[in-house]
């Protein structure tokens, strides 16, 4: 009793400086973005947007009443106060009409004629009439206390704001009109989101939730206006696109290698940077491998999604290096990951000062609009990167709608993590964050673009070897392209995305390892909803197995693990609920395979051999384990499955030793740990989960039943 005692008194005394502290914040608040608002109406051509203006000093006014309202003290002079607060928002309300009607015919909605413009401002200024007739003349406050709060309230007034709910209402269609024509949710999700917020009893929940819902609304108002204008007042995206595609060959012919690192057996040439999306690093063989017609090896390794470091593959790209091949590793992803070979080995802790701020870049774009240059929020080290010369174009420049949809989306991720895992895993969220920030640069562009542009790294490093390396350029060489993940996926679409000029790079054989069917399958679904949510270009063009398979007639192979939790087995081969055909059977090709990889956790290994999704995998120290042991697996080196599974599969491929659909007879080696199938086995049935789930059920029915039965005998 006295605990429960002692922990109201506590949240009430939390609550005292919680409510008034909150509506002084989001006073200021207000006053901040009343500059960006007036900015908005300035360079707008229209006289409706100056409500919004006006709407962010009318909500800094009544927050600054409601947090000041205990320091007044109760009398006349606050009363008065209160009752222009309440004048506002009579007055002010139905203007939202005028915007929301303005919003739509710059949005490109036939309805918004010149006419309808017109009447939105008649019909708003008749609303607050009928308002101010009805609920403000004549209108008597009372003094109410809340959470620390002193409050003049209305004690005459009974019937619900029905002019409010019938704007909010038409708000939420302008939302949705534009979310469908601009594909731009934010209009919707701050209206709705401010509906919700009214809707909440004052009387029970306080001010301060529909306040604050109210900043929020304002807020997306904002960035809808500054989103318009920017379709208002750019080039065409269909030409700025082919202006940019266009093709350097000055740029191509500078490329130099900064790098160049002698190994045993092998050299390693590095150019290019992380964060320009161009890093590439080339393993060249001391003794090259040539087949009886005396032809060369070049394999394209695409690496997984945020594992853009050879550091992650580093000792397979070794191997394949020592047996003579040639083996091209792009990080087709931008990324702030080190470009320098000596710290490339270092762990993430000490690589703080490569991470990029999102906030500070949200905040330089809503400063800025179509000025906004990525470079003034770079660190000097990022910034020398940066300047790098280009080694390719196929990353389309990105917009300043890309820079914002895309800065806000990692903002609010980030916020979504921080506060979701702060409370019981805190190390686990700081390393997502971490992880889905260092490639944040890369959501600003499409898979498209990334294949594009590992396909276009390919060709210009392959031509730098070329003209350096006189054994190269007189010989033929066969092509292979090998990809995990994400970058599996990739190399399965390579041959659609090639272009005429680059048929000497199209693949003999495609393996890949755990592959995700589409782009938006592998990375962890909190970010991808996310993403999804604010149109990022990541998000917007993704490629899917389903949509490309019937032009794929390669010969393929499909190394997967049985219990990979990234991306499930279950994708490949069982179709979906309303599918008829299953990923896999969507390939066309007639020279298939899908392997399987079983988990062996017998107790002499240690650790137990799982199939997990990061088979090909052999370095993830950049990172914690906590994160890893989550996102594929946990790899400080190279395992059975890396062993003899991957490399070897690859091996035989190259060699022609075996096609990519005749694998299985190479595997399951003597005295192997591992065991490799071409059929999923079916998992048992977990009859304890059953159990608990029934349980489970059980108990909230009974739980039901016994509150239903108590309240039916009162």
């Amino acid at each position: 009793m006295l605990l429960s005692i002692f922990d109201a008194g506590k949240m009430n005394n939390i609550l005292l400086i919680l409510y008034p502290l909150g509506h002084l914040t989001l006073a200021a608040i207000a006053w901040l973005l009343i500059g960006w608002g007036i900015s908005l109406w300035r360079k707008s051509s229209s006289l409706a947007m100056i409500v919004t203006p006006l709407l962010l000093v009318s909500l800094s006014y009544d927050n600054f009443i409601l947090g000041t309202g205990t320091f007044i003290g109760a009398g006349e002079a606050l009363e008065n106060l209160n009752m222009i607060r309440y004048l506002l928002h009579y007055l002010i309300v139905p203007l939202f009409i005028v915007i929301g009607v303005e919003l739509a015919h710059r949005a490109g909605a036939a309805w918004a004629t010149t006419l309808v413009r017109v009447l939105s401002w008649g019909i708003a200024f008749g609303l607050a009439g009928i308002d101010i007739t009805k609920n403000y003349l004549g209108m008597e406050l009372k003094p109410e206390f809340f959470a620390g709060m002193l409050r003049y309230v209305p004690e005459n007034l009974t019937a619900p704001p029905i002019i409010t709910i019938v704007v909010n209402l038409f708000m939420l269609l302008i939302g949705i009109g534009i979310w469908v024509r601009l594909k731009w949710p934010l209009l919707f999700i701050g209206t709705f989101i401010g509906l919700i917020g009214n809707a909440l009893p004052a009387s029970t929940f306080g001010t301060l939730p529909a306040s604050g819902s109210e900043s929020v609304m304002a807020f997306s108002l904002l960035l809808t206006e500054q989103t318009i204008q920017f379709f208002r007042n750019v080039p065409a995206e269909k030409q700025r696109h082919k202006e940019t595609l266009m093709v350097d060959v000055a740029n191509r012919e500078a490329l130099e290698w900064e790098h160049t690192i002698h190994k045993n057996g092998y050299t390693i040439y590095q150019s290019g940077s992380h964060i320009q999306g161009n890093f590439i690093q080339v393993y060249v063989p001391d003794a090259p491998y040539r087949d009886q017609q005396g032809k060369l090896r070049l394999i394209t390794y695409l690496h997984g999604f945020a594992l853009c470091m050879p550091k992650f593959y580093e000792d397979h790209l070794e191997e394949l290096a020592k047996q003579g091949y040639y083996v091209i590793f792009p990080d087709f992803q931008k990324s702030t990951y080190p470009d320098d070979p000596e710290a490339i080995t270092a762990s993430v802790e000490n690589q703080a000062q490569n991470q990029l701020s999102w906030g500070k870049v949200l905040q330089g774009v809503i400063a800025k609009g179509k000025n906004f240059k990525l470079g003034d929020t770079l660190n000097q080290e990022q910034n020398r990167r940066r300047k790098l010369g280009m080694v390719a174009r196929k990353l389309i420049k990105p917009t300043f709608l890309k820079y914002l949809r895309v800065s806000l989306a990692l903002v609010v991720f980030i916020l979504v993590i921080k506060l979701f895992f702060s409370w019981f895993n805190r190390r686990y969220g700081q390393n997502l964050i971490k992880l889905i920030s260092t490639v944040g640069l890369s959501l600003l562009h499409s898979p498209i673009e990334w294949i594009d542009q590992a396909i276009d790294i390919t060709d210009i490093t392959w031509k730098k070897l070329s003209d350096h390396h006189p054994n190269i350029a007189q010989s033929d060489f066969d092509f292979y392209v090998f990809g995990h993940s994400l970058g599996g996926l990739l190399a399965l679409s390579w041959p659609l995305y090639l272009e005429p000029s680059q048929q000497k790079f199209l693949p003999k054989q495609i393996i890949t390892a755990d592959p995700a069917p589409s782009t938006e399958m592998g990375i962890p679904q909190i970010a991808l909803w996310i993403l999804k949510l604010f149109n990022s270009p990541f998000a917007e063009q993704p490629i899917n197995i389903r949509t490309i398979g019937s032009k794929l007639t390669l010969p393929i192979g499909i190394l997967h693990g049985a219990d990979d939790r990234i991306v499930k087995p279950e994708s490949w081969v069982k179709p979906g609920f309303w599918q008829q055909k299953s990923n896999f059977d969507c390939i066309a090709s007639q020279e298939k395979k899908i392997y399987f990889s079983l988990s062996n956790k017998d107790k002499k290994y240690y650790p137990p051999l799982i199939a997990f999704h990061n088979q090909a995998v052999t370095d993830t120290t950049y990172y914690d384990d906590a994160l890893f042991e989550n996102f594929g697996g946990v790899k400080t080196e190279p395992n059975p499955y890396n062993l003899q599974y991957i490399w070897l599969g690859v091996d035989r491929v190259v060699t022609n030793k075996a096609n990519v659909n005749q694998l299985l007879d190479q595997f399951n080696l003597p005295g192997s740990p591992i065991m490799i199938t071409d059929t999923l086995p079916e998992k048992p049935i977990n009859w304890k989960l059953i159990a608990i789930a029934i349980l489970t059920l059980l108990s909230f029915l009974g739980l039901g039943y016994w509150f239903w039965h108590g309240y039916t005998a009162l």
